[in-house]
C-alpha cells in the first residue's frame, strides 16, 4: 500500500510538471492564425486561449502570432505551418539566419569568397585548358 501511494504522488508530480511546461498562451493575432482541431478541420486562433506543444498551426498570408511560454515571448511569423513546438524552435533560435544583416566585418572590401561548387563558367575554362582545338 504505501508503495501504491508513493507511486502515485511520484506520478501526479511528474503530469504536473509535463502540463505546466506544455501550455503555451496566445498574447496577440494579427491576420489569419487558424489551428487544427480535427484532421481537415481548422478553427481560428484567438486571443487569450491556451495551446499545447502538439498544436497544429497554419499563419496565413500578413499573419503574426504571439505566444508566451513561461516568461518567453515568441513570434510566429506569416506563411508557417507544423506544431506549435517546432514553429517555436525554429523562430526562437539563435544564431545566424537567411537575410541577416552584417553589422561589422574585419574583411578587406574587395575580397572575395571561393567556394567548391562547379559553374557553368568554371567548368568551361578547365574544358579549355585540358582540349587542344583544331580550326
Amino acid at each position: 500500500m504505501k508503495k501504491f501511494v508513493l507511486f502515485l504522488i511520484i506520478g501526479l508530480m511528474f503530469s504536473g510538471i509535463l502540463f505546466a511546461a506544455d501550455g503555451f498562451v496566445v498574447q496577440s493575432v494579427t491576420g489569419k492564425v487558424e489551428k487544427e482541431v480535427s484532421p481537415g478541420k481548422w478553427e481560428a486562433v484567438r486571443e487569450g486561449s491556451t495551446l499545447s506543444a502538439a498544436t497544429v498551426l497554419n499563419t496565413g498570408l500578413n499573419s503574426n502570432l504571439v505566444v508566451k511560454n513561461g516568461e518567453k515571448l515568441i513570434t510566429i511569423k506569416a506563411m508557417q505551418k507544423g506544431t506549435l513546438e517546432s514553429l517555436a524552435a525554429v523562430n526562437s533560435s539563435s544564431g545566424i539566419r537567411i537575410g541577416g544583416r552584417i553589422s561589422s566585418s574585419t574583411t578587406a572590401v574587395n575580397a572575395r569568397g571561393t567556394s567548391n561548387t562547379s559553374t557553368a563558367s568554371t567548368r568551361a575554362s578547365e574544358a579549355v585548358n585540358e582540349q587542344e582545338w583544331v580550326e
